[in-house]
């Protein structure tokens, strides 16, 4: 699913993302609209 909010930026919401054993971990996605060098941000809570 993806949203976009009022500060131009695209969310990817419960991405799955593989693990080595075969698990997946679900994470969101935001990006900036737009092109050029960004930061990428990472937070994970347990």
């Amino acid at each position: 699913m993806t949203f976009t909010v009022d500060v131009d930026v695209d969310v990817d919401v419960d991405v799955p993302v593989p693990m080595r054993d075969g698990t997946a971990l679900a994470t969101d996605v935001w990006r900036p609209e737009g092109s050029g060098p960004l930061p990428a941000l990472l937070p994970r809570t347990p």
